[in-house]
């Protein structure tokens, strides 16, 4: 069987999804082909899949990786010429390389080339309601305004995304679902729709006991804080030198792990005092396992990971990132993270909440039971069946 995926490129969450799934069709004799862009492509391409370039769709974004809605929209001409562009792209790849199915994380051109073309679709997507995004405090008129706007956009994606053959939402099932808001939308809606839980290439009982993986890593018995950035670009260079001069003044009695989120040279690393810096880990899954508190942005991914492997978050959320504003949101109503906003992060702010979640047991039991009400969820298996089903 040959699939095709194209995930979103914008960050590296939505190709994180697709590779493992990939790697379990390669590995039952299925021939994958995967068509991406930005980063993506560095980070397929480490993977061992075979990738091609498409048009690169990119929103504006300020230095401090906050998305300018209004400077976006204003250039609504150049993102449809971007589109046609990314389309025309797809439609001669689906051509060529003649799938059985497509797997498209979150491209709406993949979609719509597979419609066109009568090639079977499966969409992977947790973004079901757009949420425009807002640095300041809203009126009345202009709250309603952009509800209004919102349901709008949301019924006018809803028949796009709709001539996908299935829609999966690698969230968990309510009441664990990380993006809540982004998924209240009417029943009629939900129809196609299947909560299959975050793809998880590595479960936690496959891999060795914290302990061993702790002497693997070469940490003694303080506390091990993995600090993994990710995000665009933008969202990474700031946060990863906001955290690098913080931890740098950090009490000796904290191991230290941070991530850069450049898939470039993995697992080599520096060390300064208490703290060691990777641009990219090969296995993450094993530093998951092997620390006690987890600081992130609060993308999808990470924030499911880290509820998988029931270890307490401290979340800093892109300013006006609604998905990272709300998955923070979320995770805080569960009882399972901290959040910081990122003008407030500190030496002092930050010091106090790893103190906050590690010292009070609330989190680390609050983490324990969601850990068990979703650990039951295998969502690779999910895909590669409902993939399956197209085989013929």
């Amino acid at each position: 069987m040959r699939v095709y995926f194209a995930p979103n490129g914008m960050a590296l969450g939505h190709a994180g999804r697709c590779v493992p799934i990939a790697k379990r069709l390669v590995d039952n004799g299925d021939e994958v082909l995967f068509s991406t862009y930005g980063d993506a492509i560095d980070f397929v391409k480490a993977a061992g899949m075979p990738v091609v370039s498409v048009p690169r769709m990119a929103l504006v974004e300020s230095p401090d990786g906050t998305i300018e809605m209004l400077r976006t929209s204003i250039q609504w001409p150049k993102y449809v010429w971007i589109f046609l562009k990314q389309l025309i792209a797809e439609i001669k790849l689906l051509i060529r390389f003649k799938p059985n199915v497509a797997v498209s994380d979150s491209r709406l051109s993949t979609v719509f080339a597979c419609w066109l073309l009568r090639v079977p679709c499966i969409l992977l997507l947790h973004q079901i309601k757009l949420l425009i995004p807002h640095k300041k405090v809203l009126s009345r008129f202009k709250e309603g305004l952009k509800h209004f706007a919102e349901w709008v956009i949301l019924y006018a994606t809803h028949l796009l995304w709709n001539r996908s053959s299935k829609i999966l939402v690698p969230d968990f099932p309510p009441p664990y679902t990380i993006f809540k808001s982004n998924l209240n939308v009417p029943d009629k809606l939900m129809k196609k729709m299947e909560f299959i839980g975050q793809v998880i290439e590595k479960t936690p009982d496959m891999l060795p006991s914290k302990e061993e993986l702790r002497k693997e890593l070469g940490v003694d018995e303080r506390p091990l804080i993995y600090a993994g950035v990710s995000g665009t670009r933008k969202e990474r260079e700031l946060l990863a030198m906001k955290l690098e001069e913080i931890f740098r003044e950090f009490p000796y009695k904290y191991n230290i792990i941070m991530t850069l989120g450049k898939p470039d040279e993995p697992d080599k690393f520096v060390e300064k005092g208490n703290l060691r810096i990777y641009n990219w880990i090969s296995d993450r899954y094993s530093l998951i396992k092997a620390c006690d508190l987890i600081i992130s942005r609060s993308g999808h991914n990470t924030l499911a990971e880290s509820m998988y492997y029931g270890k307490p978050s401290i979340l800093i959320p892109t300013p006006a990132h609604t998905e990272h504003q709300e998955n923070s949101k979320s995770a805080e109503r569960m009882g399972i993270a901290k959040v910081i906003q990122q003008k407030d992060l500190s030496k002092k702010t930050l010091l106090k909440s790893v103190e906050e979640v590690l010292n009070h047991s609330e989190y680390k039991k609050r983490i324990s039971q969601v850990q068990k009400k979703i650990s039951n969820l295998d969502a690779i298996n999910t895909v590669v069946n409902t993939i399956n089903q197209f085989s013929i």
